[in-house]
């Protein structure tokens, strides 16, 4: 059986790691780390490279990626390859800052590491554990050697904007800078339905069909809202999205308020969002985190909108994901962080 994995974790203990490769800009290495529960997690911690290091470490950002059987460096495969968190990785090392990032449990490098027993899904996926590890995360890459834990801030995309929001309202201190990238800024049980609507006009299904299959993903919601579990009857073309032993994470997953938790972040945040995302809407989501640090007073932030960026901020004029990060992302990234992580 393989899980449908939404889920984001992270690491807590010691680092074993080792020199993987290095270059001009970036000294990359591979290790492995223990997270909750002792499971064995996979990452890759990427530092900075032919520049002076600062007195007190580098800058630093942990990467967390959405949503799926996302890998440490935002792909799927065999069959999608984005590249998106290496890539960021990447180009933040030539600017100067540090990055951690990681494979999800149970997934990818970590896969021995999934329960044998399916009924230990429900635990081993829960949402509080994979806030608790993005949380054991930061404060070791904070806490690293040549790190400035000052100076160490997250980003996450997609549903990985959702896990840093969680963590960084429970963090002391909280992270210096908070980046969401194309993250929803409305509950869940807002965005799914208008992403299941436009996947059914996409592929044209009668109006009948989309009415009933609509309807039937309300009752669905708010029975897993209401009391922690997935129906066991539904419409085949939803059982992908609600898998049996996914009704912990879900519940607290589709309840989650990202506006309410960004109000609560002290520091500076940046949001950044693609106008060509079908997932994430740049009309709704993004003006609903912008509206949210505002109104927080005079903590600074940014909301950076690119037209012809996608969700995985890439062009959406090209069908080929594998393709580079668009440039005017990563540019208005790195030209944000400068300041808002300060100097040495």
């Amino acid at each position: 059986m393989r899980p449908f994995v939404r889920l984001t974790f992270i690491i807590a203990l010691l680092l074993s790691a080792g020199l993987a490769r290095a270059s001009e800009t970036a000294t990359v290495l591979q290790g492995i780390a223990q997270g909750a529960g002792n499971t064995p997690l996979a990452l890759t911690l990427v530092m900075p490279a032919g520049k002076q290091q600062p007195a007190k470490g580098w800058p630093a950002l942990l990467l967390i990626q959405g949503s799926g059987p996302t890998d440490r460096d935002g792909n799927q495969p065999p069959h999608i390859r984005t590249d998106l968190l290496r890539q960021i990785a990447e180009y933040l090392a030539a600017q100067g800052v540090a990055t951690l990032r990681y494979d999800k449990r149970g997934m990818h490098a970590n896969n021995a590491s999934l329960p044998a027993d399916a009924s230990a899904y429900p635990d081993f996926f829960r949402w509080e554990n994979f806030v608790g590890d993005a949380m054991a995360a930061f404060r070791f890459l904070a806490e690293h050697p040549g790190i400035d834990g000052s100076r160490t801030g997250i980003l996450g995309h997609s549903e990985g904007g959702m896990i840093a929001l969680s963590a960084a309202a429970q963090l002391k201190p909280a992270p210096a800078v908070l980046v969401l990238a194309a993250t929803p800024g409305r509950r869940m049980d807002a965005v799914i339905p208008e992403q299941l609507e436009r996947l059914l006009i996409e592929q044209q299904a009668p109006a009948n069909q989309s009415r009933a299959l609509l309807a039937a993903n309300r009752r669905i919601m708010e029975t897993i809202i209401n009391t922690g579990q997935v129906p066991a009857e539904m419409p085949r073309g939803l059982a992908p999205l609600y898998p049996a032993y996914a009704g912990p994470f879900l519940q607290a997953f589709l309840k989650l308020e990202p506006a309410s938790l960004a109000r609560s972040f002290p520091g500076p945040a940046l949001v950044l969002q693609g106008q060509g995302d079908t997932q994430v809407s740049a009309e709704r989501d993004a003006p609903a985190l912008d509206n949210a640090f505002a109104a927080r007073g005079p903590a600074p932030h940014s909301l950076r909108l690119f037209p012809q960026l996608s969700h995985n901020f890439k062009s959406r004029t090209v069908p080929d994901l594998s393709g580079p990060v668009g440039e005017e992302m990563l540019r208005a990234l790195s030209e944000w962080l400068g300041p808002a992580l300060g100097s040495d």
